[in-house]
């Protein structure tokens, strides 16, 4: 979408997310593109008695209440009052939308530019992840996406994330055939990981550990078995 086009906003509150999608509707005229949205504009995020009255729609103590009439002049007062906004609601969208555009520019260099004090040589974990912080609100907690992220960051096909307890969750890498050295330099390299991983991307009521799994691993002795690893007592 040209950020530069003339797009007018009509912010229809987050109330509109119990039945719809974040785009209700796009409508193309001469003068634009008017796009309706659920999410909340200026107008929503004001005091209602800023604009209207508290009892405006009660009939105790007045004669001849007409409460169709006064709904539909509350229509009228709101449809102006969120017309009077749109102009701010669209610029707003506007620089959203800009500053969303540098973000996903940014993602695709390694930069540097990220709201966490990384050490001057990051684990190579770390140095995954890191470019996803600038989307962290919308990853944080969505548990399919996040074990496909750790997928990818530790070239495995199997991530598991399990409840131990109500709050208590274990996520499981599974990887076969590492040596003892090798499954020793992982996991103090994933205790900083995971430490990083925890703080932006799962949810702050929870507590996470983590474990290192090599199922496929025969007993039998003189094979190199791990405890905890590839082999349990």
């Amino acid at each position: 979408m040209d950020i530069n086009a003339n797009i007018n906003v009509q912010a229809e509150g987050i109330f509109s997310r119990n039945y719809s999608e974040d785009l209700i509707n796009i409508e193309k005229d001469v003068e634009g593109v008017c796009i309706a949205l659920s999410r909340d504009g200026i107008f929503h995020l004001l005091p209602e008695r800023l604009f209207f009255g508290e009892n405006l729609l009660q009939s105790e103590g007045k004669r001849n209440f007409n409460f169709e009439g006064a709904y539909d002049q509350l229509k009228r007062k709101k449809k102006d009052i969120l017309s009077f906004f749109q102009p701010f609601d669209s610029a707003f969208f506007k620089l959203s939308l800009d500053l969303e555009r540098k973000l996903n520019d940014l993602t695709r260099i390694d930069n540097t530019f990220v709201p966490y004090p990384l050490p001057a040589e990051p684990n190579k974990y770390i140095r995954k992840i890191k470019n996803l912080l600038p989307f962290a609100a919308q990853l944080k907690g969505n548990e399919s996406l996040i074990i496909d992220i750790l997928k990818n960051v530790f070239s495995v096909e199997k991530v598991e994330i399990r409840k131990i307890k109500p709050l208590h969750t274990r996520v499981i890498i599974q990887i076969e055939g590492l040596s003892k050295e090798e499954y020793i330099a992982m996991d103090e390299e994933l205790a900083a990981f995971f430490d990083f991983f925890c703080h932006w991307f799962l949810p702050i009521e929870q507590q996470y550990d983590y474990r290192i799994k090599g199922y496929k691993q025969p007993l039998r002795l003189g094979d190199l078995l791990i405890l905890d690893y590839n082999t349990h007592l």
